[in-house]
């Protein structure tokens, strides 16, 4: 059994991590990517170029690397994959592959942020008051943020006021308007085995972030807030989340509110992996077939994170 992460990008501590738990059982780690010089494609076993995810060509690249490859697990790490890869899991499943990724029900939710919205409130989950442009409502407030209903590592986001909305819709692509959120923001990694039950989470605060990924970040000891997170998981879980998770959400004055979830492993996993969330190890166990028993409460509290640039020096491209 191999691994083969999509997308790899610069996800070279996700790949590094796979390393770790795969290696010893004499399992590669693949990488592939549109880009010869991504720099997780250098540390990978080995890596392979493929078309850019909105490339009709992209899906059967991967199979067929997959299938030559041997892998047995996949694992997405781009949004823009997902939908694609959700919609034609059976065709990877029919070929011993297994995708590690919720089904297409919820990823179609998540990368709708509307509809996630409408349908997490339903499910009595506190989320941002939000507003469609053209929509009739009461007067807005002063103070708004504005996002694409399909965006992603937070491009063409802006918080703005009530008085520059309107010129900043146009700048938008399929514009979201939800209320301006205050306090502290904070992501919650989970894994679920593909029965949708929750091995293990970890909350943690993002003290700073870079282009929506952050990059400076401690795990929070608050039991307080396992309530909420377990119900909020337990919610994702029975609308079809499966595999790695991503949460996000503001600590308000009335409590947290939900803003993102991400079907995929978050930028900010390093910091869960070394708070003693060892999720490679446990998908790894979950594609053989075994049983991973729940972790839930097992990481470190107050553990914090920095992140800071490497560079790779290469005499020519990968391919």
């Amino acid at each position: 059994m191999n691994v083969l992460i999509t997308c790899a990008g610069r996800r070279a501590s996700l790949l590094r991590s796979f390393q770790v738990a795969a290696h010893p059982l004499g399992l590669r780690v693949l990488a592939a990517d549109c880009d010869p010089l991504a720099p997780a494609c250098l540390l990978a076993d080995r890596a392979f170029p493929v078309p850019k995810v909105d490339d009709p060509a992209y899906l059967a690249a991967l199979l067929a690397i997959a299938r030559a490859q041997e892998v047995d697990l996949i694992v997405p790490t781009n949004d823009h994959e997902l939908p694609g890869l959700a919609d034609h899991e059976d065709l990877f499943r029919e070929a011993g592959i297994r995708l590690a990724l919720s089904t297409t029900g919820f990823v179609g939710l998540c990368m709708d942020k509307w509809e996630l919205g409408e349908r997490l409130r339903a499910e009595g989950i506190q989320v941002p008051v939000s507003w469609l442009p053209g929509q009739t409502v009461p007067p807005l407030p002063e103070r708004l943020f504005v996002k694409p209903r399909d965006g992603s590592a937070s491009l063409d986001s802006y918080p703005c006021r009530l008085e520059d909305l309107e010129p900043l819709l146009t700048l938008v692509p399929r514009p979201l308007i939800q209320e301006f959120l205050e306090g502290p923001e904070i992501t919650v990694d989970a894994l679920m085995d593909w029965e949708g039950r929750l091995v293990h989470y970890v909350p943690r605060e993002r003290i700073r972030t870079l282009a929506g990924e952050s990059i400076q970040s401690v795990t929070l000891d608050r039991p307080d807030l396992d309530p909420w997170i377990e119900r909020t998981l337990a919610v994702c879980s029975r609308l079809g989340a499966r595999g790695p998770l991503n949460i996000q959400a503001f600590l308000t004055r009335s409590g947290p509110v939900l803003t993102e979830i991400n079907p995929r492993f978050g930028g900010g996993f390093p910091l869960t992996r070394a708070a003693g969330g060892d999720y490679p190890a446990w998908l790894l166990a979950l594609a053989r077939g075994e049983a991973v028993p729940s972790h839930l409460g097992q990481y470190r509290r107050g553990l914090y994170m920095t992140r800071f640039y490497v560079e790779l020096f290469l005499e020519s491209p990968s391919w």
